[in-house]
């Protein structure tokens, strides 16, 4: 499958990477040429084990493409979103909010009909459907779903390639089943491996993305994994 990610940190790097080696082609936008040209020298200062390795035989197997040409994205089916900083410098989410809907008008006039639109990162709730609404304003017919992040800093590589679980944010109805079937092949390597899909609305899968690193164990689910979803959410929409 041909996906696009947006933006050239640390989320994106992982999230492109992990995407080339499940065999999906990848192209990496971003603005910044500067973070461009980092990946594609091979990112010396990478923090993750196996990052390094992962990007590199991703760009040299042609899976793996980097970017400022905003153009390059068309023609993909999956948009992920990578954008803003969040966490400390951004407690309240504001910033990223603005980045995300930034990055969508770029991405915008090269959305085709039946795309689907990827949030991963932690958002205010009802993030998602301000976007949507935007697209729909503008006349864009693709589908914004929200699947929250859940690695572990320092296992990241592991934790998306092999999760405990994957949980899809998606609108109602036949929209949401379309989305569903999307998002299924785009982690058919995650799911052949045993991790647990939990399909839910968008709101909530926004809302798995904030809490304070609840431990996974305090739900029973596994030893030694630590999720930014509060335990009652984890609870409620059924942990892995």
């Amino acid at each position: 499958m041909r996906v696009s990610v947006t933006g050239c940190g640390r989320r994106g790097v992982l999230h492109a990477a992990c995407l080339a080696a499940t065999g999906h082609e990848v192209v990496v936008h971003d603005t910044d040429r500067h973070a461009l040209d980092v990946l594609r020298e091979g990112l010396s200062g990478a923090a993750e084990p196996r990052l390094r390795r992962l990007a590199a035989l991703g760009l040299v197997s042609g899976r793996l493409r980097v970017t400022s040409d905003r153009t390059a994205v068309a023609g993909a089916r999956v948009h992920v979103l990578c954008v803003g900083s969040g966490g400390a410098q951004d407690p309240s989410g504001t910033a990223r909010v603005a980045s995300l809907r930034d990055a969508l008008e770029d991405l915008a006039p090269h959305l085709g009909p039946g795309d689907l639109v990827v949030g991963r990162a932690r958002v205010p709730a009802g993030t998602a459907a301000r976007l949507a609404g935007g697209l729909v304003a503008d006349g864009v017919h693709a589908t914004v779903v929200w699947l929250p992040d859940e690695h572990r800093p320092g296992h990241a590589v592991v934790d998306l390639l092999r999760p405990p679980r994957l949980v899809y944010g998606v609108p109602d109805g036949t929209e949401g089943e379309r989305a569903v079937g999307i998002l299924d092949a785009l982690h058919a390597v995650q799911l052949a491996s045993g991790a647990r899909r939990t399909t839910t609305d968008v709101a909530t899968a926004e809302l798995l993305g904030h809490g304070a690193g609840t431990s996974r164990t305090a739900t029973g689910v596994v030893p030694g994994v630590v999720s930014n979803t509060p335990g009652p959410v984890l609870a409620t929409a059924g942990a892995a």
